[in-house]
């Protein structure tokens, strides 16, 4: 197969097909769009994260004991429900972000309310106590690997929720603090470390992983979630993110809330739309001005309507084009007037070249399947084409002479 033939399958396969491939895409990116917006929370401890690292456990079981949670996504959405529930208990759940600074003092002021300050870094309890009331004392269990491990309670623990779980089982960062902690790691030169402390601020703790869908039900991580986070009707669930942090004459981009796929993707669909803008554009050449009226030679409109077929894969209809053509130029070779049927034409046609008529009217019945075959018909037919001039050349040939070169011809053979 050349280049050519290969080029035109091609081009041919996508012309027939380009609605059912259109089709697909179409739906690919409908089932892409619906799955994305499904995904409504796959954020680390998202309370309807479903994976190993999320909450969504966590959330169904305070749902089943009557607890109503009110996520806040920003510092002004929390202070405005802590306005709208003043005995909700808040939760403030730090990845790495800090609240604003107006919040921090809200905070560092205390109130009546519960407070629980998570926090799996140290970046939360650095700003809240900035004279060093509680420092970082290493990760879990003296700075051990980064597996999950039981801690016990210790003895000095006077936190109620924390005597109740009695030990708990996950990672987390261990603090220093002169305010009674529990759930002691190890101990050094500068006291126990503690993955909960008691401080005036409200319970700080460490290890945000016991209360993941993964560790929940490990040793006393669920008693403990329940006596902290099941006391009371409603609960401020506030998870500070980077806009906290943005001063009031900063904005944020639009992009920064789409996932990450998006901006590839549509860069990737704007080079396709320019790529096929040039194809298309160049497909047809530059446009030519010529005088009316147009005078298309009929070679061309011969060529055009073949390769107008071509791309259409019309097979039976070239193969039938063809067909009438040749019988058309045999019926006027042979002389039969314009009313010739097929069936006379391929008789005649076989009594000038001496063939059997039913050979000749199988070759003329033969449908082509593809273009191979197509263009093997094609030939056969002008082969019939030229026998035929060449029986009539012939006997016109022998016409022409006179007797006594018909019998010198005669003797000679």
């Amino acid at each position: 197969m050349t280049t050519a033939t290969l080029g035109s399958a091609l081009r041919t396969g996508f012309q027939r097909w380009q609605f059912w491939l259109l089709l697909l895409i179409i739906g690919i990116l409908s089932v892409a769009l619906l799955q994305a917006m499904r995904e409504q929370d796959m954020d680390r401890y998202g309370l309807e994260n479903t994976s190993l690292d999320g909450y969504a456990a966590l959330a169904q079981v305070l749902e089943d004991h009557e607890v109503t949670l009110h996520p806040a996504a920003s510092s002004e959405i929390a202070a405005e429900m802590m306005d709208d529930l003043p005995d909700a208990p808040l939760v403030v759940l730090s990845t790495g972000e800090v609240p604003d600074e107006a919040f921090l003092d809200e905070l560092r002021r205390g109130s009546s309310r519960d407070v629980l300050l998570i926090s799996e870094t140290t970046e939360l309890p650095s700003v809240l106590f900035p004279d060093g009331e509680v420092t970082f004392a290493g990760t879990q269990a003296g700075g051990g690997p980064a597996a999950s491990a039981t801690v016990e309670l210790g003895e000095q623990c006077a936190v109620p929720a924390a005597q109740n779980a009695g030990s708990i089982e996950a990672t987390g960062t261990l603090f220093h603090s002169d305010y009674p902690g529990c759930f002691t790691g190890f101990e050094d030169s500068q006291g126990p470390a503690q993955l909960l402390l008691d401080t005036p601020n409200g319970i700080l703790f460490g290890a945000p992983d016991a209360f993941s869908n993964s560790e929940i039900t490990q040793a006393g991580n669920a008693a403990l979630a329940l006596w902290l986070f099941g006391q009371h009707e409603d609960l401020i669930w506030y998870t500070p993110m980077g806009l906290d942090t943005l001063a009031s004459d900063d904005w944020a981009s639009p992009t920064d809330f789409l996932p990450g796929w998006v901006l590839p993707l549509a860069w990737w669909l704007l080079l396709c739309a320019l790529v096929l803008m040039f194809v298309n554009g160049r497909r047809a050449g530059p446009i030519v001005s010529e005088p009316l009226p147009v005078q298309v030679p009929s070679a061309e409109t011969a060529e055009g309507r073949g390769r107008m077929y071509q791309r259409a894969n019309a097979v039976n209809a070239s193969a039938q084009t063809l067909r009438s053509a040749h019988l058309i130029r045999i019926a006027r070779l042979l002389r039969l007037g314009a009313g010739a049927n097929q069936s006379s034409i391929t008789a005649a046609a076989a009594r000038h070249l001496r063939r059997d008529p039913a050979e000749l009217a199988g070759l003329l019945a033969q449908e082509p399947k593809n273009n191979a075959e197509l263009v093997a018909y094609a030939q056969a037919l002008a082969t019939l084409e030229d026998q035929a001039r060449q029986a009539v050349l012939t006997q016109h040939t022998r016409t022409q002479q006179s007797p006594s070169q018909q019998g010198k011809n005669t003797s000679n053979d």
